[in-house]
């Protein structure tokens, strides 16, 4: 259903692109005193020199949609060459004796203004909103001509370009065409503050007119959430000629806003000239106070605990463009993900998501377009080093100083951060003084805060970068302790990096992204109890990776070039970027990161899902903690669900940042069952979901049987025959078994082989080569031993790596094979994977499982579901370039890392088909329905399934490890010296069909 409605909504936008919803605005006069310009215009790339005249052609220009990536849109540009646009606009004829205002809300990245062939203006800085004033050179009631000319320049301070991986220019959000009285109010500043019992607030309202006027007031009209109207003390002042005003009110005792309760009012300003209503515009205003406290973050006086992720504008048909209807889509998913904090990496957001960050509550870093200044740049985007330089100073503060005025007002801004990853300099240290000096009601941020000299203040919260598990780092000198700081708070605005450059892991075994979730949990666990740990932020939120056309010239010319510091492998094709690094793909399709995150960012923990018995007399007692921090537990809606009977269960009174108890009846409870725990919230949205257990839950059952097995045998074969006519064939050349014959029919197989696969050498950042032990098989022994009901074969040999390992399959008339093996001088190498492996025919066309999982809870389409059964195959084509019509588990290839050549069905597997379902207790194979064969396991072993050649390998690992998930994430860290020796038990259906 999801898919069927981002389908709709992105067919509207692309043919449509609809403006984000303004606030109730009024011109006197005016019939619509704002006119959205978004849709077709017109672009040429190879302009001619008098392209700025108004009877310039246009006719043999070709159409583009603005907003929108050129490139992705099949024009090649290139860095520092203009292209220009243009676009005929008519002029309403009300507009007459107005100011017509032209307003960009980021163009990338530096732009030149014509209107009517007479110069406007221009500008520096792809992501903020700039106005043009147009008015001497149109006419009410005519058609203007708009040129506009954008240069992607190199040494563009964001470096958005860089991070793209491709010339990201042009016209990326938003534009309007403005009227606006010739005197308004404007620069209004709003801000609130609250008592020192934090119940009652001062409103403040400033700004300045345009110009002075003697018969001038500005009204005030305060509406409450239900849009009742609040009594204001002061709601009317007269300039009297003065051109800046300030109004103050008290407010007793006001709804505040918080990310948990975002609470907003309506504030209506008006502006008079002789008694008459010439302008207004209404405000959403959320009565909120946010100051730092020693080493505390606090929100109305609460210390709050930051969980959120970055986030880049990222559309899969426009590239680096932001609209509404994925904006709507990213902040419903970052709630659904139980996230409240969204640091806009690297660069400010549109004005349209911070208004949805304050109508759903997400607190933000809000981060002014300077990156990797100084550090991390590529060649081809010099100089890189601009901290100290005066000539760039303009470009510095221009931005800070746009993103600032437009987005002071909105109650979810709580950080604002002068930039990412950056050497320190002087542009750096006025950004912050002028930050500072102009909003005093929030704090700065600056990353990397190490290369500040300790005598220097330029920022209020540490920010730090991919903390290990520990929390304790050192970067550049500045140091944490078990994710804590003592000085101030500290934020680690990226850690627990999503898995993304580990090409061959990632390919291979999409487990590898729920692995990474408990990365996350010990982080969040372990920041949320630290004195001075405020929070983290996932790297990322979303994928960047950019499907550009397949027909646009100059890749790996002048766009798609490695980075050979950062991409360790080539581009399969014109999908590029970083990598799929986040918890939701470009579609806003969910990975399996993205239940891991709802999780770990639970708010709502249950500390304990298993319990040692039952009694019908005593409630069932489960420890909480509310991980909330302006939330009572007794605000939230709370179920049991007991075979499938759901029963609602009274809230406990427990505050935020306590423990306490919940307390559920039960009058039966089979050991077989589980029951389920909900809390929702009171949109009747699901916070969390927890699966308790009693003892039973899984029973193994001794399926062993008394009949003997039956041995025939020649030169080249031992046949074990079991019962129900099914038989085991083993080469005794190899020692392998090689075929398996039952009532529905023969099955090749070719093992047991060992899968000992180790960590190879560093090939960059989180990619290692993988070293692999199973090379040219050479037999040396085979033996065998007959008892009542099993036989056990025994084979000794080496590998190409190994001289020494032994194979014991010993095989019982149920159709049970135990396989135990044994390695001697094992090699010192963190483990990737260690068991038994299965090559099989490629009969195969489904798989199930059943497992103890990390979680207690999984949704059911979870590849790591703690019980499921999927398709082993595609059923839905994904195309290039379009809107997949299936989930992200479903799809059997990535364009960004296996090309961009269209899905083919029944040929690889999908992504819930081949990942690894750790901690089996059953893992079964599937041909038509009937099971072939299984793993069985008392929630210790782990299975995948691989195809290559035409054949399905099964591999059943005693150990595995995601050796290169790297960037202070979790990883086992196996590592085994001298022999080894573990076995994998399975088993042959012995069953007719």
């Amino acid at each position: 259903m999801k898919n069927i409605i981002v389908t709709i909504l992105s067919f509207l936008l692309l043919f449509s692109c609809t403006q984000d919803k303004l606030p109730d605005y009024y011109v006197e006069g005016i019939s619509n005193p704002v006119i959205d310009l978004s849709g077709t215009w017109k672009i040429n790339t190879n302009p001619t020199s008098d392209f700025w005249k108004q009877d310039a052609p246009v006719h043999k220009w070709k159409d583009v949609l603005v907003p929108g990536e050129l490139m992705m849109q099949g024009f090649a540009i290139k860095h520092d060459q203009p292209f220009v646009y243009k676009k005929e606009v008519d002029i309403p004829s009300d507009y007459e004796n107005k100011s017509v205002i032209l307003q960009f809300d980021g163009v990338y990245s530096y732009a030149r203004v014509w209107v009517n062939g007479n110069f406007v203006r221009d500008h520096s800085g792809g992501f903020t909103r700039w106005d043009c004033d147009i008015t001497p050179f149109v006419k009410a009631g005519k058609t203007a001509m708009l040129t506009v000319e954008v240069t992607d320049k190199a040494d563009e301070i964001s470096y958005a370009s860089g991070y793209a991986k491709h010339p990201i220019g042009g016209i990326l959000r938003g534009v309007r065409l403005m009227a606006l009285p010739v005197n308004y109010p404007t620069d209004i500043t709003i801000i609130t503050d609250l008592d020192e019992d934090y119940q009652h607030a001062t409103l403040m309202i400033s700004g300045k007119t345009i110009k002075q006027s003697e018969k001038a007031n500005i009204t005030l009209e305060l509406l409450d959430v239900d849009d009742k109207k609040v009594e204001l003390e002061n709601n009317t002042i007269l300039l009297n000629s003065r051109p800046s005003f300030q109004i103050v009110n008290h407010i007793s005792n006001p709804l505040k806003w918080d990310a948990e309760h975002p609470n907003l009012y309506k504030l209506k300003v008006s502006y008079h000239e002789d008694d008459q209503l010439v302008w207004h515009k209404v405000y959403k205003v959320g009565f909120r106070k946010i100051y730092v406290k020693g080493n505390r973050l606090l929100v109305n006086g609460k210390e709050v605990k930051l969980k959120g992720a970055n986030r880049h504008d990222v559309h899969p048909m426009l590239g680096r463009v932001s609209v509404p209807v994925y904006e709507l889509m990213d902040v419903l998913l970052a709630k659904e993900a139980n996230m409240n904090f969204i640091r806009t990496s690297h660069y400010p957001p549109t004005d349209n998501f911070l208004s949805l960050c304050d109508e759903y509550g997400i607190y933000v870093e809000d981060e002014t377009a300077v990156c990797f200044v100084g550090s991390h740049r590529t060649k081809e985007y010099r100089p890189g080093s601009t901290e100290n330089n005066p000539d760039y100073n303009e470009k510095y503060m221009s931005q800070l100083k746009e993103m600032v005025t437009n987005h002071k007002n909105h109650p979810s801004v709580i950080i604002w951060s002068i930039g990412n990853e950056n050497s320190f300099g002087n542009n750096f240290k006025e950004s912050y003084d002028w930050a500072k000096e102009t909003d005093n009601t929030r704090p700065v941020i600056f990353s990397y805060p190490g290369h500040v000299p300790d005598s220097v203040q330029v920022f209020d919260v540490l920010s730090m970068h991919y903390p290990g598990l520990s929390g304790t780092m050192n970067q550049i000198g500045k140091k944490t302790e078990a994710f804590g700081y003592k000085q101030m708070p500290v934020i680690f605005d990226e850690w627990a990096h999503v898995a993304c450059y580990n090409n061959f892991t990632v390919k291979e075994d999409p487990n590898v992204r729920d692995f990474w979730g408990m990365s996350l949990d010990s982080m969040w666990q372990k920041t949320f109890e630290a004195d001075g740990g405020l929070g983290g932020a996932i790297w990322g939120m979303i994928d960047e990776t950019f499907m550009l056309p397949d027909t646009l010239p100059g890749f790996n010319e002048w766009w798609g070039i490695i980075d050979d510091h950062v991409i360790p492998a080539e581009y399969t094709g014109n999908n590029i970027g970083y990598g799929e690094w986040g918890i939701i793909d470009i579609w806003r399709r969910k990975k399996p990161e993205f239940w891991n995150t709802k999780k770990a960012y639970s708010p709502v923990k249950i500390l304990k899902t298993k319990f040692d018995s039952f009694s019908t007399d005593e409630p069932v007692l489960i420890p909480v903690y509310n991980r909330f921090d302006h939330t009572n537990i007794n605000e939230l809606t709370i179920k049991k669900v007991y075979k499938g009977v759901e029963t609602q269960v009274p809230p406990p009174d427990i505050e935020p940042h306590a423990k306490g108890t919940l307390s559920i009846i039960m009058q039966e409870w089979d050991p077989s069952e589980t029951v389920s725990v909900e809390f929702y919230n009171k949109e009747n949205q699901l916070i969390d979901k927890y699966m308790l257990r009693i003892p039973g839950n899984h029973i193994m059952t001794d399926s062993k049987s008394k009949e003997p097995v039956r041995i025939e045998e020649d030169e080249k074969r031992l046949v074990v025959q079991c019962e129900n006519e099914t038989s085991v064939i083993l080469d005794k050349e190899t020692g392998l078994i090689n075929e398996i014959r039952s009532p529905a029919g023969k099955f090749s197989v070719s093992g047991p082989t060992l899968n000992l696969r180790t960590k190879g050498k560093p090939v960059m950042y989180s990619y290692h080569t993988i070293n692999e032990y199973d090379k040219n098989w050479q037999m040396k022994e085979f033996y065998y031993e007959e008892s009542d009901n099993s036989v056990a074969v025994t084979i000794k040999g080496e590998y190409e790596k190994l001289s020494s390992v032994s194979f014991k399959i010993k095989i019982s008339s149920n159709g049970e094979i135990e396989v135990a093996y044994q390695i001697e001088n094992m090699p010192q190498e963190y483990i990737r994977e260690l068991g038994i492996k299965f090559e099989l025919e490629n009969k195969i066309d489904s798989i199930g499982w059943e497992r103890n999982p990390y979680w207690s809870y999984y949704p059911d389409d979870h590849l790591s579901a703690r019980k499921g059964t999927t398709r082993l195959y595609a059923q839905e084509q994904k195309i290039y370039r379009a809107d997949p019509q299936k989930s992200w588990n479903e799809d059997s290839k990535s364009f960004y890392y296996d090309g961009i050549e269209n899905e083919v069905l029944q040929g690889q597997l999908t992504n819930k088909a081949r990942a690894t379902k750790e901690n089996i207790y059953n893992y079964e194979l599937y041909d038509g329905g009937l099971p072939i064969i299984s793993v069985v396991g008392n929630g210790d072993i782990s299975c995948r399934i691989a195809k290559h050649n035409n054949k399905i390998k099964l591999f059943a690992n005693n150990e595995m490890d995601y050796v290169d998930l790297s960037w202070g994430n979790y990883q086992r860290n196996i590592l085994f010296e001298g022999s080894y020796s573990n076995a994998v038990v399975f088993k042959v259906k012995t069953l007719t069909p």
